[in-house]
């Protein structure tokens, strides 16, 4: 009864100097709603980087090989890196205990892809039949290249969905004939569409025909651009890796001190380092706002000492009617909390507005964090006890004698 009596009366005063507490709400208010849009804007970002990098590197238990050492720029192509990676590289690759199975890969990027008069320029793949079980993805309609047409060297062709929507905008183009670098191939199959990659560009503008059928009859090479190897433990990554690149130093007769001919990627490794600097941005951001309660709280400390002052003949009159000094400090103390816990409530609301307009606007997906939002709620509670103290105190020391003659 006491306490709610207490809670009442200090609510009350709350509402009575508005602009007083409005101010102390704000610190409280910016601390908690930039936790909320921060923390959910930085889950968000990862989530999203984290998919275009799967996206692009299809799955995480794979070692990917590109021939050209450091020395190489970019994505490899049939013209910008040097023919240091064979299919029997590959063949010895697969044949490591460590490795379940491996895809070779041709591109190039400077192809013209037409059909009748329209004509685009995607990036054309040669992949192996076993392509989608390595990048984990599946076709939208049709069907994908099989073994006996990679042997016979068919001419045929799997179109990602930028080139369909290119070359054939209101037709179905299954079974129609394309023209790949004025070689006709039939388009057998339609990717489903895999969104963007990490630095943002399209995934879908692709064109894969059989690895045989590409190094035969389009680019007349007898090496490959890349080879993707999946790991039977990913847990064993690392050494999965290094077992690899020992193999293909030893099969090009490399001498122990001198630089690698090929360039090896472990996606996992990739996706912990993203994952680390995800993890390290977000306790920055998380500091950012915490410091920012600690300014809310030295606001709530300054402005209700001010208050203390100006409220002595309040606190005068209270204590000639009987209240004693654990009645004002107990005021003083829940005023200090309720706006704390006010500006908390308040700063989520606009929190969560905020991150909806900022995920809305950069295509984010709407992720909110419950846990880092209740958890900086409590500290606002904690902050407004703790700074609330002394004005509390202050409050509890005014003698009522002097403060009614004041």
């Amino acid at each position: 009864m006491i306490v709610t009596k207490v809670a009442s009366q200090a609510l009350r005063s709350a509402s009575r100097y508005r602009l007083r507490t409005s101010l102390m709400m704000l610190g409280m208010v910016v601390g908690i709603s930039s936790l909320a849009v921060l923390s959910s804007i930085g889950e968000a970002s990862k989530r999203e980087t984290m998919q275009r990098f799967k996206n692009m590197l299809g799955t995480f238990d794979t070692i990917i090989v590109r021939p050209g050492g450091g020395r190489s720029r970019g994505m490899p192509t049939l013209v910008n890196v040097p023919p240091t990676l064979r299919f029997e590289d590959a063949r010895a690759v697969a044949d490591l205990p460590e490795i379940k199975s491996v895809a070779e890969v041709q591109n190039a990027f400077d192809i013209d892809v037409q059909y009748r008069d329209r004509t685009t320029s995607p990036a054309i793949f040669g992949v192996s039949t076993n392509w989608l079980a390595l990048r984990s993805e599946d076709v939208a309609d049709g069907t994908f290249l099989t073994d006996e047409q990679n042997n016979s060297l068919a001419r045929v062709a799997v179109l990602g969905t930028d080139v369909q929507t290119s070359l054939f905008p209101e037709e179905d183009p299954m079974g129609k004939t394309i023209r790949i670098a004025n070689v006709p191939f039939q388009v057998i199959g339609i990717l489903k569409p895999r969104g963007a990659g990490p630095a943002g560009a399209t995934l879908d503008n692709i064109v894969l025909i059989p690895i045989n059928t590409a190094a035969r009859r389009l680019f007349n090479r007898d090496f490959l651009t890349m080879l993707i190897a999946q790991v039977r433990n990913p847990a064993r990554g690392t050494e999965t890796t290094e077992q690899v690149a020992a193999l293909l130093r030893d099969r090009h007769h490399i001498p122990p001190r001198a630089l690698d001919d090929f360039t090896i990627t472990n996606p996992a490794a990739t996706a912990a380092q993203v994952t680390r600097a995800g993890t390290t941005l977000g306790k920055i951001l998380s500091g950012v706002s915490i410091m920012a309660l600690g300014i809310g709280g030295i606001v709530i400390m300054a402005l209700m000492s001010i208050a203390v002052s100006e409220r002595r003949n309040e606190i005068g009159v209270r204590r000639s009617v009987g209240a004693g000094r654990t009645a004002i400090l107990q005021q003083f103390l829940l005023e200090a909390v309720i706006v704390a816990l006010a500006g908390g409530v308040a700063g989520v609301v606009i929190g969560i507005g905020g991150m909806q307009l900022v995920t809305r606007l950069q295509k984010l997906p709407q992720i909110i964090l419950w846990r880092p939002i209740i958890t900086a709620i409590c500290l606002a509670v904690g902050t407004g006890l703790l700074f609330g103290m002394y004005p509390a105190w202050k409050a509890a020391r005014v003698d009522p004698i002097q403060a009614l003659r004041s």
